[in-house]
C-alpha cells in the first residue's frame, strides 16, 4: 500500500511539473464580449497577440462600409487604415518579470485606434487579466479578464 501511495504521489509531482512548464499565457483567448479571439504566442521571449476570430468579419447592417470586411479604419496613421483586422498584431513587447507577469508592451485598440501600455497577469490557467493604460506605470487604464478558448470551442470555430 505504502509503494502505490508513493508512487501516486510521485506520479502527481511529475504531471504538475509538467503542467508548469508549459507557458500558461500562450493559446487562444477570448475577448470579454466573446466577438474577438487572439492568439498570444512567445517569440524569442517576447509575447505578442494576433487576432485570430471576429464574430463579424464584416462591417453590419447599417454601418457606412456594410458587408466588407472590418479593417483598420480608426488607425490614426492614414496609411494602415486599409489593414484588415484579422490576422492583425494587437499585442507587443511584453516579456515576463520576476514575478510571471507580462509587463513593458502594448496594446492595440483597433476599434479606436489607439495603443495603450500593456500588461498581462495570470489569474489561473484559463484566465489572464489583461491591462492596457494610458501611462507606463498602469495607474490610468482599464483591465479586462480574456478566458482561454478551449480545444473543442477552436474546432467549432475553424482556429487550429
Amino acid at each position: 500500500m505504502k509503494r502505490v501511495v508513493a508512487l501516486l504521489i510521485i506520479l502527481h509531482i511529475i504531471v504538475y511539473s509538467a503542467e508548469m512548464e508549459q507557458d500558461s499565457y500562450k493559446g487562444y483567448w477570448f475577448m470579454p464580449n466573446n466577438k474577438v479571439i487572439i492568439e498570444i504566442q512567445e517569440k524569442n521571449g517576447e509575447y505578442i497577440g494576433f487576432v485570430r476570430w471576429l464574430k463579424d468579419r464584416v462591417y453590419p447592417l447599417g454601418d457606412r462600409m456594410e458587408g466588407k470586411e472590418q479593417i483598420d479604419r480608426n488607425n490614426p496613421d492614414v496609411r494602415l487604415r486599409d489593414r484588415k483586422v484579422m490576422n492583425l498584431q494587437v499585442v507587443g513587447g511584453l516579456y515576463k518579470d520576476e514575478k510571471n507577469d507580462l509587463t513593458g508592451g502594448w496594446i492595440y485598440d483597433s476599434w479606436n485606434g489607439k495603443l495603450y501600455y500593456g500588461s498581462a497577469k495570470l489569474i489561473d490557467s484559463n484566465i489572464v487579466k489583461l491591462r492596457g493604460s494610458l501611462d507606463k506605470w498602469g495607474i490610468l487604464g482599464y483591465s479586462m479578464e480574456i478566458k482561454r478558448v478551449e480545444n473543442k470551442e477552436r474546432k467549432n470555430m475553424n482556429l487550429f
